[in-house]
């Protein structure tokens, strides 16, 4: 699986998201104000995501976010 980790400024609601692109990378977003402890909390929930193939499947939002 391949993955870029970009940082960007995000509602402070949101730690992060995953998107994948048409060539089939996947992007991960990483809230930039959050500090250091919580970016790396968020990268591993983003990563978990991947690594359960949730955007392979017909998961809603709900059930991919009960990790």
């Amino acid at each position: 699986m391949d993955y870029y980790i970009r940082y960007v400024d995000m509602p402070s609601v949101t730690k992060g998201m995953t998107i994948e692109d048409s060539d089939g990378f996947f992007n991960i977003y990483i809230n930039a104000s959050l500090s250091a402890a919580e970016q790396e909390e968020a990268i591993k929930h983003e990563i978990r995501h991947l690594e359960r193939k949730d955007f392979d499947t017909e998961k809603s939002l709900q059930e991919a976010e009960t990790l």
